[in-house]
């Protein structure tokens, strides 16, 4: 088994949209998407693949695939004991690819123009998967070790657990056998697509379906999960995953024909393969909420008492103003600007993207609290590797602080006073840990893990008032 694991830190947007069921209006409930920020419902295989990978969230150029899953929603009562349905927005996503280029029939990349859509239940979806099943709900809290401490549950119907954990994990996995005289579910995105018998990788795939292609498992976490009710957007408690084919022709078959088996068995072996791909070093925040309302439909989404339900009701769809990369506004969301940019496009080819953060000026106006403001000097997560606000995000600032969450990490670097007392939102490394953590974990243990070094300069609200905080020397 061969496995490439694909890393999003951030969704592509938020939309009543579905550019494979529904193109000419509204869809029937709210997605949410990673990938292009392509994603009203006009849009084409072909405008994925050639979308500026600034637009995109996708960690590899060669990659511009979108993968969309009903929006997750947050059930409570006001103060009236009026219902709240509050979308869950603090997601991060890694679509994995699997395949076995030994086994028969043989494994090919996505045609161009492909598209599917997978149900938990689906016939096969039942069998298989990372624990017996397709479908994989994981509630899981931190351990003082730095392991993992998980509970599952598996198959359909998805359950959303009442307790609270440090993150929920959702994976469902996609079929893998394609009967090419089908096509390539331009007209019916079903039926083209089966599991194997076994609901396995590698498994023998049903008559008539003489192809392969990868595995697509898209596993979306929820950080710092809440507990208590949740539920999908379409009311459902069947999950399901669409996918449109983005990928440059011939990458993904050179991928599979050249990246050698681990030799690990079983249904995780090491990632691997991405050294075929060219990382994207400036990827997309989520689309703003208004930048939507503006351009795909007109309608609140966020935050409703009653979920947007219906296909071609409520909101028109807008009519597509862009054939190619959309003008979304470059905000933050919170009608800030961001630091000034550097020119459009990719960073060095050797850099890496950053997507969470916190920012902070270490000077306010009047003068004050420049000793009080720091950036962390621990290491944190940009793309795939380690990076330090004194170096990488110091040399393209206007570039690099414009990133999710670099700003709440590195406040002086990228100038933004108003982070200061704010926690990283990225994942970083702790000196006596080693291991990725994030101010979540952090939170559990406030006496404990407050005082590990510099901890007081990345989780600064969790840690404020702490007195074993230590910082870095210089």
């Amino acid at each position: 088994m061969t496995k490439m694991c694909l890393f999003y830190p951030n969704p592509s947007g938020h939309a009543r949209s579905d550019p494979i069921l529904s193109t000419v209006c509204a869809a029937d409930h709210v997605h949410t998407f990673y990938g292009p920020q392509n994603f009203h419902p006009n849009t084409t295989n072909e405008q994925l693949r050639n979308t500026n990978p600034q637009y995109s969230t996708s960690p590899f150029i060669e990659n511009q695939s979108l993968y969309w899953h009903p929006s997750i929603y947050q059930v409570t009562e006001d103060a009236n004991g009026q219902i709240v349905h509050t979308r869950v927005n603090d997601l991060d996503s890694s679509p994995y690819y699997r395949w076995n280029k030994n086994t028969l029939p043989e494994t090919v990349e996505f045609p161009q123009g492909f598209r599917m859509i997978a149900y938990s239940n689906s016939p096969g979806a039942v069998t298989g998967g990372e624990a017996g099943e397709n479908l994989l709900v994981e509630c899981c809290d931190f351990l003082p070790n730095g392991e993992e401490d998980c509970t599952s549950t598996t198959g359909n119907p998805l359950i959303f657990p009442t307790k609270t954990c440090g993150f929920l994990g959702i994976a469902f996995a996609m079929p893998t056998c394609w009967d090419e005289s089908k096509g390539i579910g331009t007209n019916d995105p079903f039926s083209h697509v089966a599991y194997t018998t076994d609901g396995s990788v590698t498994g023998p795939c049903p008559a008539g379906f003489n192809k392969r292609i990868p595995q697509i498992q898209l596993f979306v976490r929820i950080t710092n999960y809440k507990g208590g009710k949740y539920q999908l957007s379409d009311g459902s408690d069947v999950f399901h995953v669409d996918f449109m084919n983005g990928w440059q022709e011939n990458t993904l078959q050179n991928v599979i024909d050249n990246c050698e088996l681990t030799g690990v068995p079983g249904y995780n072996p090491p990632c691997d393969c991405t050294q075929f791909l060219t990382e994207n070093t400036n990827t997309a925040p989520a689309v703003c909420d208004s930048d939507v309302k503006q351009y795909i439909v007109n309608e609140e989404t966020e935050v409703v008492n009653v979920l947007p339900r219906g296909t071609c009701i409520g909101a028109d769809l807008i009519e597509k103003s862009w054939t190619q990369d959309p003008p979304f506004a470059a905000t933050d969301c919170n009608g800030n600007n961001p630091p000034s940019p550097g020119p459009p496009g990719n960073d060095d080819e050797n850099d890496d993207e950053t997507d969470d953060g916190e920012t902070d000026d270490g000077e306010n106006d009047d003068g004050e609290g420049a000793e009080e403001c720091a950036d962390s000097m621990l290491e944190f997560k940009a793309g795939k590797k380690l990076r330090l606000c004194q170096d990488w995000v110091a040399a393209k600032p206007g570039q690099r602080c414009q990133k999710p969450g670099v700003s709440e990490h590195c406040p002086v670097t990228c100038e933004a006073p108003d982070m200061c007392e704010e926690n990283s939102r990225r994942k970083f490394v702790p000196e006596e840990v080693g291991k990725l953590r994030s101010c979540t974990w952090v939170a559990k243990n406030v006496s404990e893990r407050c005082g590990l070094i510099d901890m007081c300069n990345t989780c600064r609200e969790t840690c404020l008032g702490h007195e074993e905080c230590t910082n870095f020397e210089e």
